[in-house]
């Protein structure tokens, strides 16, 4: 039973089997590159010219938008248009001066900068005093029992007679004794 094999090319038929050496079949399509690379080319420059003209466009309608317009319309726009500039920038201060404001007390609570940082971005707007205050008295609290644990963990001290050079020559050479299956030096 024979197949009969299309060419993609070239829409011909072959009659090639793979019994038959099938060299045909396992052949791929050689692609043009610089045909593609040309076609891309060809296709990016009309989109750009398509961009353009419709830029052009929508400057032309805003220009016949502006000319029909009463010279108060026009200046009542200007207005309103660097009021909302002014508006804008006056929120973004706001913002960027409430982030500082955070970030400078939770530095005063003991955060380190990266995290005061993030963590004043992510603040809602409205955090009371209150707040750091007790994040202040947290952390106060929790570096106090830390200390105190420390503190329980240091061995005890003895009372009596200070530890001198001879009794670290004298604890040293027992500890050496010891190794060697010696008793201690009294």
């Amino acid at each position: 039973m024979a197949e009969e094999n299309k060419n993609p090319e070239t829409n011909e038929q072959t009659n090639s089997t793979p019994e038959q050496g099938g060299a045909a079949e396992n052949k791929q399509p050689e692609i043009d590159y610089k045909k593609e690379y040309e076609k891309l080319l060809a296709d990016q420059k009309k989109l750009k010219d398509a961009t353009d003209k419709a830029c052009s466009e929508a400057n032309k309608y805003k220009t016949q938008l502006r000319e029909k317009l009463s010279e108060q319309e026009r200046l009542e726009q200007e207005r309103a248009e660097r009021e909302a500039a002014k508006d804008a920038e006056l929120e973004k201060y706001r913002t960027e001066s409430r982030v500082n404001g955070y970030k400078s007390k939770l530095l005063e609570c003991g955060y380190d900068l990266e995290t005061a940082t993030s963590m004043a971005a992510e603040l809602p707007e409205g955090v009371s005093e209150d707040f750091f205050a007790k994040q202040k008295a947290f952390m106060d609290a929790k570096a106090k029992s830390i200390e105190a644990e420390l503190l329980n963990k240091q061995p005890k001290l003895t009372s009596g007679s200070g530890f001198t050079g001879a009794d670290a020559d004298k604890a040293e050479m027992n500890a050496l004794r010891k190794n060697f299956g010696l008793p201690p030096i009294k």
